[in-house]
């Protein structure tokens, strides 16, 4: 083999050996973030005010769904389903909020005057 031919071959191995623990790293990084979406996509938060006795505060956020010991607030108050929203869609739903006539910004205003 040439000098040349040489080097070309070292700097082939050079180049494969780096790029192989960077490809690791992605697929780890990869692995690592999608039990945190998953996690994310099953919390709901309550965009709705804070409720008289304090049984259901603005902003809380419920894990793996809503839990049994909100069933007699809900059938309470009803509104309080369209305001429980997928964290993902807070943005959204916080926009709706300001706008005059949505589902939301009428359940929202309904509680208000419960209070």
């Amino acid at each position: 083999m040439s000098r040349k031919q040489t080097e070309a071959v070292n700097m082939k191995a050079e180049k494969t050996e780096t790029t192989e623990p960077a490809q690791e790293v992605v697929e780890e990084d990869r692995q690592e973030s999608a039990p945190q979406e998953k996690r994310e996509k099953n919390q709901l938060i309550y965009i709705g005010p804070t409720l008289p006795g304090g049984f259901l505060a603005q902003h809380t956020v419920f894990r793996d769904g809503i839990p049994k010991h909100l069933d007699g607030i809900r059938n309470t108050y009803p509104q309080v389903d369209t305001l429980i929203v997928p964290i993902e869609q807070l943005l959204e739903a916080q926009a709706e909020l300001q706008h005059k006539g949505t589902a939301i910004q009428q359940a929202y205003q309904a509680l208000s005057r419960k209070e």
